[in-house]
């Protein structure tokens, strides 16, 4: 699909999407504003949902599971999703009315959105170059590590690992010294390692 159809679907439905969500933003190459999009992607954090609401057909575990069950069921509705994957962290849909899949990222505990949302803003070679140790060739100081949409810091004397407060994706592009850079400019610098001779 071409990057103009895809914006306005992805605004379109974000705009859906959003009164479910405590924070929701497009990521991917709407973002990066690539020429040809595949899927619309958009990284979110579904506002909670603490007891089953009187009526419901079944129970949900926020608003947003809510929402996409009933865009499942509605087959009239130009946001009809049929389900491919569902996860708690990653659920893809068929949009069939627009022709394009909806890859949603979920941040919940311990993610955190400006890790996530960079990641999944992409392209993937800076995705694996932000979440890599520069001693490895990497973005990422040593002595930190990223599991499950977090940066942890490795503790020293045996205490639990700490995370580290990212809620925006400058946050994490400051942590990781580079500042900000456009979504359309993100380009991976690796840099030669040493590898230990056995």
């Amino acid at each position: 699909m071409n990057l103009s159809e895809a914006s306005y679907q992805a605004r379109q439905l974000l705009a859906y999407l959003t009164p479910a969500c405590e924070r929701a933003e497009i990521a991917g190459s709407i973002r990066r504003g690539n020429a040809d999009v595949k899927d619309i992607e958009i990284v979110c954090i579904p506002k909670p949902r603490p007891r089953p609401v009187f009526g419901d057909a079944r129970p949900f575990k926020t608003e947003l599971d809510a929402l996409l069950y009933q865009m499942s069921q509605t087959h009239s509705s130009q946001y009809e999703l049929k389900a491919i994957k569902g996860g708690d962290k990653y659920k893809q849909f068929l949009l069939p009315k627009a022709g394009i899949n909806l890859d949603l990222f979920i941040c919940t505990p311990p993610a955190q959105f400006g890790v996530q949302f960079v990641i999944r803003t992409g392209p993937a070679d800076f995705s694996q170059w932000v979440v890599t140790q520069r001693s490895k060739g990497g973005a990422l100081p040593d002595g930190y590590y990223v599991k499950d949409g977090a940066v942890w810091r490795l503790s020293l004397h045996g205490e639990a690992d700490e995370s580290i407060e990212m809620p925006s994706e400058r946050d994490f592009l400051e942590f990781l010294g580079i500042g900000w850079v456009d979504p359309s400019k993100r380009v991976a610098k690796w840099r030669q390692h040493s590898q230990a001779v056995t």
